[in-house]
């Protein structure tokens, strides 16, 4: 038999390719002709965050007379054409005793991920090879197999391979027990050798070049190889033996002080899970870390994981069977929640009404600043006002005011039978936080409290539990001491042996503290530590010193306000916003004599704005940068293209939440349309790889973006992010939208030192956004405005007046 065997990117220290060469030969020698192998190693970018794809295997079968390669599968006898076969492997269990039962596998303390990591594969190289390979997606089958190293046991499970030498034989009978094996890695491989010659090529050549960090990531890179300060080093010292918290303004290097803890750390045998809030965060934090690994020559690195804090809360909510289990005891405790705090709303309104007759607006400015009212009858009384102001400018009478709470009562009990089990986690996050705080912190009490040993049926499936669970007096009730052992499993195994990074941590909730600190242990807490300026989630400040009123032993560094990433004009028109609208900023630019620019534009001609973009381009690239670092695009999801709210009026299609004050809310379905300047600018810019993920595009279907993607994205998923020029469209409708939102009322509801006005309040919220889009900017901020009448016009228009170096209007 005529056979290829290719290695790419030097070999992996875990894989025989000796053997493995001698066992594919022997495998398929006896009825094929000619065969072709070809092993890349370390695949040069991320596919996904959550696991690393270490090899990828590639099997092709050329399409000759009287060769071929058949595998008999069942009763069907199948025919190989070609294979992609995708492999992450885990070195941490090498010595351990593993238990296995079914495809589950475990060890003493904590259960191997191996499913989802192999999902997340699967489709993440799916994604990569269709958008940025220009492969067919219909016809891509990737065969993903999760590699645990172990010296005492062998396993072949769907997805996963236990043992010390991986053969293609135990890779052939992994994957034909999944429905796909019959089908091709790819069906245009087999008609043409020189299609899979040229289409293999461009693989690997498109992937060199997505993994070549641009200037921006390679001094980020630096920063953190390079050797520690003192107070640094002091710090990453402290790690494991107290809680350890950066603190510092926008753009000082928190973040970067977190990733060079961590990486170092992982040089050391020590592994992390890093926690961030949205998913482009993420995938951002994820470049970085495959940046560092690609540099790595002669280390190992041990395993570092990146997922927001919804992703690994939700998975730890299914995984204990929380989402299941909360239903109508939920639902009847939320009602008497409300009914309690109307009767405090009834009791204000005849305190005030009392008084006086007082208007319906001055009333929600004295419910924002009463100093006895907790938050949650707050945010009730404003409800209500702002309800009732619809038809009243006073407040009427007793009888009228009883009419309308009852009313008011009704519609809120009505929207609760809205809130379904299938959504309960992103309806009722905190009560599913609440839940799982009492798992963590008291694990029989968690179990008593749900019943769970009489929930076989209904978590089942779920928990993928086998019937030796149970009792065995055919009760069918759950063996309290096994599913209390298996929870508790669940529980230590987000820890086990891990250190865990929290950025943004002062806009964490108080129960994702705390569960952190009881999984972890706050010594094996990193937090990075902004202040209230920085709030998007919440509207105060998580202590983390504090936790179930007992004092954390702590260590702060502190950054300070010095800018890592702004230059002048970038600081000096943040700081004139924060002041406009009574936000306290102060940041301190970088020291640099390139002061950078200002581009104001009322302009609504799509062809200048793909020339600005083309431009900003240009300049990003002429300074080193990748396209991702030089052009960030923002855009409000709540607008069509030419900046008009577009929102869901059916009440059907609206959907209803909970926030974390156990008031029912409602939640806004936005129409989100296509971006007309994106679709035009892909169109022109041939040269530039957009990453879009606005309008109506399936996210499921978009692989991550790597350095020569250029991101337009929302408002909203822009926290963390940088870029060299930013792009912000519609920024005054922005402002005015989040003004109106009704978290606006309730911001910083907890300071009862500030008297704010209901316009105050509002301003500062709407104004908090905008700040966090344009920190995102390091030298060219281009604004596009739809009003020059709208506050937020006002307030460039008296920074451009006073800054005429900085700003150009176009």
């Amino acid at each position: 038999m005529e056979f290829k065997f290719s290695k790419i990117n030097g070999t992996n220290r875990h894989l025989n390719y000796g053997d493995l060469e001698k066992n594919i030969i022997d495998k398929l020698s006896a009825t094929c002709t000619e065969a072709e192998a070809i092993i890349l190693n370390k695949f040069p970018v991320s596919v996904t965050p959550q696991a690393d794809l270490d090899l990828l295997m590639l099997i092709n079968i050329p399409k000759k007379h009287r060769s071929w390669y058949r595998v008999k599968d069942g009763n069907d006898k199948v025919y190989i054409k070609n294979q992609i076969i995708a492999i992450s492997i885990i070195d941490d269990f090498e010595d351990e005793k593993l238990f296995i039962e079914g495809n589950e596998v475990s060890t003493e303390n904590e259960f191997i991920n191996h499913e989802e990591n192999a999902n997340k594969i699967k489709y993440g190289l799916t994604n990569y090879l269709a958008d940025k390979c220009n492969l067919n997606r219909k016809y891509i089958t990737v065969h993903p197999i999760v590699w645990v190293k172990n010296n005492k046991t062998t396993f072949e499970g769907k997805d996963i391979y236990i043992g010390n030498n991986l053969l293609y034989s135990s890779i052939e009978n992994i994957i034909k027990q999944n429905y796909y094996f019959k089908y091709a890695g790819y069906i245009d491989w087999h008609n043409d050798d020189m299609i899979f010659e040229h289409q293999i090529r461009t693989i690997y050549e498109q992937a060199s070049r997505d993994s070549e960090e641009g200037f921006i990531t390679k001094k980020k890179i630096d920063r953190i190889q390079r050797k520690l300060g003192a107070n640094q080093k002091k710090t990453k010292e402290l790690i494991g033996k107290k809680l350890v918290e950066v603190k510092g303004k926008a753009g000082t290097g928190k973040t970067s002080d977190l990733l060079s803890w961590m990486l170092k750390n992982s040089l050391e045998g020590k592994k992390a899970v890093f926690l961030t809030y949205n998913h482009l965060l993420v995938y951002d934090i994820t470049l970085q870390i495959k940046s560092f690994q690609n540099r790595i020559t002669t280390k190992e690195k041990a395993s570092t994981t990146t997922y927001t804090l919804h992703k690994f809360f939700f998975d730890l909510s299914k995984k204990l069977g929380i989402l299941l289990l909360m239903s109508e005891k939920r639902i009847e405790e939320l009602i008497a929640i409300l009914d309690s705090r109307l009767l405090e709303v009834k009791k204000f309104l005849n305190k005030e009404k009392n008084k006086g007759n007082t208007s319906l607006a001055k009333l929600i400015m004295l419910a924002q600043n009463n100093r006895t009212l907790e938050q949650g009858v707050k945010r009730e009384a404003i409800a209500f006002i702002k309800k009732t102001a619809f038809d009243y400018t006073f407040l009427p009478d007793n009888s009228e005011v009883n009419e309308l709470l009852q009313e008011y009562r009704e519609e809120k009990r009505e929207k609760l039978s809205r809130l379904e089990s299938s959504n309960i986690f992103l309806e009722d996050y905190h009560a599913v936080l609440e839940r799982i705080l009492v798992a963590t912190t008291d694990l029989d009490n968690f179990l008593k409290d749900m019943d769970i040993v009489n929930k076989y049926e209904l978590l089942n499936n779920v928990l993928n539990l086998k019937e030796d669970i149970l009792e065995k007096d055919n009760s069918k009730k759950i063996n309290y001491k096994k599913i209390r052992t298996r929870l508790k499993k669940t529980i230590s195994g987000k820890s086990w042996n891990r250190t865990v990074y929290v950025d943004e941590a002062q806009d964490c909730h108080p129960f994702e503290k705390d569960i952190l600190l009881n999984i972890f242990g706050s010594k094996n807490c990193v937090i990075a530590n902004g202040d209230k300026e920085q709030l998007i989630r919440y509207s105060e400040v998580c202590n983390w010193h504090i936790s179930k009123k007992n004092k954390i032993d702590f260590h702060v560094y502190n950054r300070g306000s010095s800018s890592f990433r702004m230059k002048p004009a970038i600081a000096a028109l943040s700081n004139h916003i924060a002041k406009w609208y009574g936000i306290g900023l102060d940041i301190e630019a970088i020291n640099t004599d390139d002061h950078g620019h200002i581009y104001i534009s009322n302009s609504n001609s799509i062809s200048k704005e793909i020339d600005q973009i083309d431009r900003f381009n240009n300049i990003g690239i002429r300074k080193g940068c990748s396209s991702y670092e030089s052009v960030l695009l923002l855009k409000h999801a709540g607008s069509g293209n030419k900046g008009m709210p577009k929102y869901q009026d059916d009440k059907n299609e609206k959907s209803v939440r909970i926030n974390e004050f156990n008031n029912i809310i409602d939640s806004k379905n936005i129409k989100k349309s296509n971006w007309d300047l994106v679709e035009k600018a892909e169109e022109e810019l041939e040269e530039i790889k957009f990453w879009n993920s606005t309008g109506n595009v399936d996210k499921r279907e978009l692989a991550m973006p790597q350095y020569l993607s250029l991101r337009s994205i929302y408002y909203e998923s822009c926290r963390g992010l940088e870029a060299w020029s930013t792009m912000l469209f519609n920024l005054d409708s922005f402002f005015e939208d989040k003004k109106d939102e009704d978290e606006a009322d309730n911001f910083l509801l907890e300071n009862l030192f500030d008297q704010l006005n209901p316009d105050e309040r509002k301003e500062m919220y709407a104004a908090t956004w905008v700040l966090m889009a344009v920190t995102r900017c390091i030298e060219n901020c281009y604004i596009h405005l739809d009003n020059e009448n709208s506050s937020l016009s006002h307030c460039l228009k008296d920074f451009a007046s006073k800054n005429n170096d900085l700003v150009k209007v176009i």
